[in-house]
């Protein structure tokens, strides 16, 4: 029989005997023309694929439990029509490209021929458990997804290395259900069936090989051979089956990158991006500013760090991917690992073929305006798009932080917060500026602080005392006005803890609660990290007492916190701007009584606190966490090499510990930024049954807790 004869009848055949058709002699000196693809193959009654459109469409989640025998056997049933679905591809390749070389055709036939041969198994194994072939409705998607293609490339990246590479996931695993549930007969035909499967991968394989841009890694020619809807997501199944990819033949680089892809197979996803200078860019109010070196370096080392927010499926754009060995760790640990896209040219214009529902930079600012600008027709209605303008400029500005700190505690005058003195002078003038710090001084507050309005971590700050500016900061304060316009003039209080609410604005002003964390600073007010977990963690009582109230003042903080989201999320959304908010608060001590700050600034962006909120998922509840940013400066003043030295000597002492049901951490140490990566600065997270545990860790390296 001529292969395009058996071709012909495979496809286009509406009966069992067309379908699996024998052949054992075969000969190929007619190929003929290559034909276009039909809108679906030939079927038997009760399996063709624009049947299930009539019909109440059942899918495989809803059958997949086992409950009966009869569910046994419909999950049998949607695996033989994958099969018989891989078959009639395989007939449709031979028919389209008739010019292909005559080993890659004679490799296809057998492949095809295993086919019939597995379809004949599930066929034969469901009648016995009491299904028939037809009985539930079939799906159409890899038809529709491989049908369209145009070259033999097209058909062994979407087929061979994607949806057969899946099945020696699929297969295996299911191998061991059906074995589990006491069912060798099943068991031994999905073992047959991956061991076909490895050959199958292997067949596409080589002629993907031969086919690929010699200059590509394997990985990269298969990302850019793949055709939408097919994604690399869509090569893993169940598990990932590390041998029976190298058995086939898949390059260990290739395994390792397919091992820790993550991309959405259906959900529209968020976009991250890590651009930690957004504040500079917002005071400058120009796009393309080069940030100072220490926050280059930073953004360099944290350009990952957005993958501790999101979920599986969301998008983290960066320009280097972190280490496998990094993201395998993480991975192994329970955090998601999301879908790297390089922040460039082509990376975004690919992004941009794609829907996505919400655009997140660490901040809104005119860099990340224009970076994330050819996204925005991806967004669907009511999706987070860019916040960026005038209004949005102004929610940064500390200004705009006081006035609304003093506008709050003129509607909640609780006995427990500051008092109007402590809240903030803006000052455009240095004749203002000094007016104000004298005034301070008169009424006993020796110690000011001058903020520019613009700034974070301590940066644009001018401390004085005795009501008096030095010369040289009266120079400062000259530059500072000059290149924002104003600064905000306020006391220097005696604090005693730093606090942040989370929370989100969404659309029409929507607020949503996310909580409370617990920071620490260093001497310059520049973050250094936040306690994962309990707010009072090393608080002595009398502190603890206040955050949390008692009597009729119970559940002080979270009930301010509801009252504080409340209160900002009308003037945000006024001026436009949709997304996470933090506040920062402070507790100080005023003479012989502790009061509350609730507004030290609004961050209108993402912060480093909410990241150690959202790591609260990741560690038990029971223990003590700090979330810390440490720099290669102290541990090389350690006595270590560079950070990864670190990281391999404190992750050696104190090795990460889980729960028994495995899906929290109990103790240990864990880097929750590549230290491999990192030159300059790097996260880690550590656990302990206490806070003097955490910091002897930290001790017992060299390193301080703060």
């Amino acid at each position: 029989m001529e292969i395009r004869q058996f071709a012909e009848q495979v496809l286009f055949g509406t009966r069992w005997e067309d379908k699996l058709v024998a052949l054992d002699r075969y000969e190929d000196h007619t190929p003929g023309a290559g034909i276009a693809t039909p809108s679906a193959p030939g079927r038997p009654p009760g399996l063709g694929l624009d049947e299930w459109h009539h019909r109440k469409k059942l899918r495989f989640r809803d059958v997949r439990h086992f409950h009966s025998e009869k569910e046994r056997g419909l999950v049998l049933h949607f695996f033989a029509n994958h099969e018989l679905l891989a078959l009639e591809l395989m007939a449709l390749a031979l028919l389209k490209f008739p010019q292909a070389p005559a080993k890659f055709r004679r490799g296809l036939v057998q492949t095809l021929k295993d086919e019939q041969q597995h379809v004949r198994l599930y066929q034969q194994r469901m009648q016995e458990i009491g299904v028939q072939f037809g009985e539930i409705p079939v799906g159409d998607f890899f038809w529709q997804a491989i049908g369209p293609m145009e070259t033999p490339l097209d058909f062994v990246t979407g087929l061979s290395l994607t949806l057969e590479q899946a099945n020696l996931d699929y297969a295996r695993h299911y191998a061991e259900v059906y074995r589990q549930l006491d069912d060798p007969e099943t068991a031994a035909i999905l073992e047959r069936i991956y061991r076909d499967e490895i050959g199958h991968v292997k067949h596409g394989l080589t002629w993907f090989r031969r086919w690929q841009e010699a200059e590509l890694s394997e990985w990269e020619a298969y990302r850019q051979a793949l055709r939408f809807p097919l994604g690399p997501a869509r090569a893993k199944g169940i598990g990932f089956n590390r041998v029976g990819r190298c058995q086939a033949g898949l390059s260990v680089d290739y395994i390792d990158e397919l091992e820790l892809f993550s991309q959405s197979r259906g959900r529209c996803p968020a976009v991250y991006w890590f651009n930690a200078d957004c504040e500079a860019q917002v005071a400058s109010n120009q796009p393309g500013r080069r940030p100072p070196q220490q926050v280059a370096e930073l953004e360099a080392d944290f350009q990952a760090l957005p993958m501790l927010l999101g979920v599986r499926d969301d998008v983290v754009l960066l320009h280097k991917k972190p280490s496998p060995g990094f993201l395998r760790r993480m991975q192994a640990l329970g955090f998601a690992i999301p879908e790297f896209v390089e922040c460039s040219a082509d990376g975004l214009a690919a992004l941009a073929e794609r829907k996505v529902n919400a655009l997140r930079p660490w901040g809104w600012s005119p860099d990340s305006a224009e970076l994330f600008a050819p996204l925005v027709a991806g967004l669907p209605r009511g999706g987070e798009g860019p916040c960026w303008s005038a209004a949005v400029r102004s929610l940064y500005a500390k200004s705009w932080s006081a006035a609304r700190l003093g506008e709050f505690l003129a509607a909640e005058q609780a006995s427990y917060l500051c008092g109007m003195d402590v809240v903030g002078a803006a000052c455009e003038t240095i004749e203002q500026a000094v007016a104000e710090i004298e005034r301070l001084a008169e009424v006993g507050f020796d110690a000011v602080v001058v903020k520019a309005i613009y700034g974070s971590s301590g940066r644009g700050q001018i401390h004085c005392r005795g009501g008096q500016l030095r010369p040289e900061q009266r120079g400062r304060l000259k530059n500072i006005l000059r290149q924002q316009g104003q600064v905000v003039v306020e006391p220097w209080l005696d604090k005693v803890a730093d606090l942040s609410l989370h929370f989100d604005v969404g659309a029409e002003g929507a607020v949503t609660v996310a909580g409370w964390t617990r920071f620490f600073t260093d001497g310059r007010g520049q973050y250094r990290g936040s306690f994962v977990g309990s707010l009072t963690t090393g608080l002595d009582e009398e502190v603890k007492r206040f955050l949390y109230g008692d009597g009729r003042d119970a559940r002080r903080l979270p009930k301010l916190g509801e009252q504080l989201a409340e209160w900002l999320a009308e003037p945000l959304c006024a001026a436009g701007y949709q997304g996470p908010v933090g506040v920062d608060a402070m507790v100080y001590r005023d003479r012989d009584r502790l009061r509350l700050k609730p507004i030290v600034e609004v961050n209108p962006r993402t912060t480093m606190g909410r990241v150690a909120l959202k790591l609260q998922q990741a560690v038990n509840s029971a223990r003590t966490a700090l979330w810390r940013v440490i720099s290669r400066r102290e541990v090389v003043a350690a006595g270590f090499a560079g950070l990864a030295e670190c990281a391999a000597a404190l992750e050696a002492a104190h090795p990460v510990e889980l729960m028994p049901d495995g899906k929290q951490l109990s103790g240990g140490v864990l880097f929750t930024t590549d230290p491999a990566q990192a030159q300059s600065f790097a996260t880690v997270l550590i656990i302990g049954e206490s806070l003097a545990a955490c910091e002897g860790y930290l001790r017992a390296a060299g390193l301080a807790f703060k």
